[in-house]
């Protein structure tokens, strides 16, 4: 079982889990300083080592479960110092934020959006090599945060990596994407006219999904 009143708590962060952390929550009946700074700095790191990972769902479920548990369902729970509730309680909405962007990151739905195609049109034809986003925002013709949107997007259900390089962000597919990227190339059907104009943004769908879910 994880040491609550380890000397060193760096230590324990790759080398114990959530479940662990909540099993030893759960022996406590009274938070201090050294165990609420040893619960803190995990539930700190890894909320942020699992927001930037790309798709890390059950990560994010598992430490929003560790953290309702700490807040209210313990019996330390009476004695948790509000400070420390209003951190972890930032911390289990931003992992709500993400899971919510997660549950709704369909690269299916994300390809029918406007620009999207010719985005990993764009990035397919460089074959492995790396194109700079603003050689990207020049070809498409369209607004720089428009674009910085839709690459997060991209992003986010894994089928495009970006770096900075100096003033440049580098984007590049990955192998999912280069798969999506040729089937939308051999797949994608001609609009043109009205049909073009009249084409739905599913953002407005996506909000609505996430409006029910969070009313549910």
């Amino acid at each position: 079982m994880l040491n609550l009143y380890a000397s060193d708590p760096v230590l324990f962060v790759d080398r114990s889990t959530p479940s662990e952390l909540l099993e030893a929550i759960r022996t406590l009946e009274k938070w201090d300083e050294q165990t609420l700074d040893m619960a803190n700095l995990l539930i700190s790191v890894w909320s942020a080592d699992a927001i930037a990972r790309p798709n890390d769902r059950e990560g994010i479920s598992e430490l929003q479960r560790l953290i309702h548990s700490a807040l209210d369902g313990v019996n330390s729970s009476a004695s948790l110092p509000e400070e420390y509730r209003f951190r972890w309680l930032e911390a289990s909405d931003i992992l709500e934020s993400r899971r919510l962007n997660l549950a709704h990151a369909d690269p299916e739905v994300l390809l029918r959006r406007r620009h999207v195609p010719e985005i990993l049109q764009l990035l397919l034809e460089t074959g492995n090599r790396e194109l700079p986003q603003l050689d990207l925002i020049n070809k498409l013709g369209v607004s720089a945060g428009r674009v910085t949107q839709l690459i997060g997007n991209l992003e986010s259900c894994g089928l495009v990596t970006k770096r900075k390089h100096g003033r440049d962000i580098l984007l590049q597919l990955t192998d999912i994407g280069r798969k999506h990227a040729a089937s939308a190339q051999k797949t994608a059907p001609s609009v043109t006219g009205f049909c073009g104009l009249l084409s739905t943004d599913v953002t407005i769908q996506s909000h609505l999904k996430i409006g029910k879910l969070i009313a549910a």
